[in-house]
Formats: structure tokens, C-alpha cells, sequence
């Protein structure tokens, strides 16, 4: 059995929230080899820097969470040669970067996609996931 994997991906609240209502996720623009990596069954944590790409209000929080659910990366009409993943989404209350500093690296969230070690992930999801 594969084991679990934890995904950083960073995007807008809107972005994200389509993602909730389409069923997927797309990191860094759509490329193929970030959802790629993925595997049906891994944990996504959505953070998000602003409420709408590129100018929208400063949000700094995590908003979705969810689990991937397609077997593989699929075309997205969302942009030319973009990709995404099937997975269940959902909204959460934003958890703000002040509440998670300690479990999520700052300095990788400019790259807008990375995996999170188990530890900092669960906690994270923790307070994403106050029911578990």
C-alpha cells in the first residue's frame, strides 16, 4: 500500500472554491507534473494568500482541504495545456497563517505547490478539520 501524502497547494479563495464545486485541483497554473505527483487517497490543504487572484483582499489562511480522488492528471479548459486532479474538496473557516506559522514553511509557499511532512500536515489539518 502507497502511503499518504500531504499537498500544499496555494491559490485564491476563489480559485480554490471553484475547485470545491468542480470536483479538483490544479496547482501552479495547471502544470501536469504538480498533480502528477498525486495519488488517489492524498490530502490537499489549500492556502490561500488573497480572496481572488492577482488583487484581491489579503487572506493568508488555509481555505479548502479535501482528498484526491482521480487516478490521474485529466485536461482542464480552465487554461491552454492545463491539468487537473479529481478530488473532494471542501470550504473551511479560514484558518489564519498565524494559527499554522509553526507547521507551514513560509518560505516554500512562493512556489504555490509542495508536500508537507505528515506532522505539520495532520496539525494543520487539525485546525482546518475541527471534527476530524
Amino acid at each position: 500500500m502507497e502511503t499518504l501524502r500531504y499537498w500544499v497547494v496555494v491559490v485564491s479563495r476563489e480559485h480554490a472554491l471553484g475547485g470545491v464545486r468542480g470536483g479538483f485541483v490544479m496547482a501552479n497554473h495547471g502544470k501536469r507534473a504538480s498533480v502528477a505527483r498525486m495519488s488517489p487517497g492524498d490530502r490537499v490543504i489549500i492556502y490561500s494568500p488573497r480572496t481572488t487572484y492577482p488583487d484581491g483582499e489579503p487572506l493568508r489562511a488555509v481555505t479548502v482541504v479535501g482528498e484526491v480522488t482521480g487516478e490521474q492528471p485529466e485536461p482542464s479548459d480552465m487554461a491552454p495545456d492545463a491539468f487537473k486532479r479529481a478530488a473532494r474538496l471542501r470550504e473551511v473557516t479560514p484558518v489564519p497563517l498565524a494559527e499554522i506559522r509553526d507547521h507551514l514553511p513560509l518560505g516554500r509557499l512562493r512556489f504555490g505547490f509542495f508536500e508537507l511532512d505528515q506532522e505539520d500536515a495532520e496539525a494543520v489539518w487539525s485546525l482546518a478539520s475541527p471534527d476530524g
